[in-house]
């Protein structure tokens, strides 16, 4: 039996040299055949912050050799940060990749290059993995020209050919998705349709990242799919819960002609370090597992109307108003007084309507409010 190590966000923006790893979780990387890690913006110093909503990240380009020193053999790129500083940080990102001598997943400097999955014999094991994201800035969807740069779209027809074709040929065939919403401790609906899509058309594993914090795992006939591994090392996060990013990472173990096994790996930051989690003081999956099942209708239902009315709604009412408004009376007067003091400066209405028509996550959580909202 071979194993790979899975892992979720990395993201290092201070790196101030030294391990990111201890020891103990080093030693569990390296001992695996294969590790795997999302690496979650672009390296530093190359092109300039590209029109979109939200921040613009990049990393130190240190961090990608450092990762590589702890085992990691591939670094994923379809994610909705690597393309915040354009095509150059891309390439450049993409170029010490090739200098390390790291496979590079889920992006590309076209669209050919970009939804190019990869296969990697490993002790007579063929596993065929693809990496792709919702859509975000920097998406390659269908309005893409074949010779632009950005990310693989998880949405796009191509996935499901691709993972039919990777069927036949490898023994075992892994998805990496990159979507859903942030902070939330279960997945939405459709994206578990989505992924369970996948699996019915030959996936074996799905890995999901981007929610920033742990989700579940269930099996899918004899799939796994992992809704969200969290941060693995992710600094400079504005959310308290997550400063030490209590998470998991999986060992996954392929055998041929044998179901996919796995190990869950629980780790958190101590001391801007990556370590492993004592027993009693982790992330409890036996928990966030039971969230897929206990209650879960009406917690999706939460879910969908609060994102909507906290970051949805009056951002759509943002983007299209000619005035400082975002639909109620007291949130217009601070808008209005934000826009004098100029904190409003970095608004662009149009990038911020079209980012929130574009992505299918608030899409998703945007029906299902208003759908529970008509019913009333």
């Amino acid at each position: 039996m071979i194993e790979m190590f899975v892992c979720g966000d990395v993201v290092n923006r201070q790196y101030n040299g030294g391990p990111v790893c201890d020891d103990a979780m080093s030693q569990t990387i390296a001992a695996c055949d294969y590790a795997v890690c999302n690496f979650e913006a672009p390296i530093r110093g190359f092109g300039r912050e590209q029109p979109k909503d939200g921040p613009h990240i990049n990393q130190q380009t240190e961090i990608m050799s450092v990762l590589k020193s702890h085992g990691f053999d591939m670094m994923l790129l379809a994610n909705n940060h690597i393309m915040d500083f354009g095509d150059e940080a891309l390439e450049a990102t993409l170029r010490e990749g090739e200098r390390l001598d790291v496979d590079m997943l889920g992006a590309g400097m076209t669209v050919e290059k970009a939804y190019l999955p990869l296969i990697r014999e490993i002790q007579d094991v063929r596993i065929g993995m693809i990496n792709a994201c919702e859509a975000q800035f920097g998406v390659l969807d269908h309005n893409a020209e074949p010779d632009q740069a950005g990310y693989a779209w998880l949405n796009h027809p191509a996935i499901d050919r691709m993972v039919i074709e990777l069927k036949r040929e490898c023994d075992f065939v892994i998805v990496f998705a990159h979507a859903g919403l942030e902070y939330y401790d279960i997945p939405q609906k459709e994206w578990r349709l989505r992924y369970q899509h996948l699996c019915d058309l030959g996936a074996d594993v799905i890995v999901g990242a981007h929610p920033h914090v742990p989700q579940g795992h269930e099996t899918w006939n004899d799939s796994l799919i992992f809704y969200s591994l969290g941060n693995f090392y992710f600094s400079n996060r504005p959310n308290p819960a997550a400063k030490k990013n209590y998470s998991y990472a999986v060992k996954l173990g392929f055998e041929k002609g044998a179901p996919v096994r796995f190990t869950p790996v629980f780790h958190h930051t101590e001391n801007d370090v990556v370590c492993l989690s004592p027993e009693g003081d982790r992330t409890d999956l036996a928990r966030l597992d039971a969230l897929l099942h206990e209650d879960y209708q009406r917690r999706y239902d939460e879910m969908s109307t609060a994102i909507y009315q906290k970051y949805i709604q009056p951002n759509q009412i943002r983007s299209l108003m000619g005035v400082p408004c975002d639909g109620t009376l007291k949130g217009s007067i601070k808008e209005v007084a934000a826009t004098l003091l100029g904190k409003r400066r970095h608004l662009d209405k149009p990038v911020l309507g079209m980012h929130l028509m574009k992505n299918e996550t608030y899409y998703y959580a945007a029906r299902r409010a208003t759908e529970l909202k008509a019913k009333r």
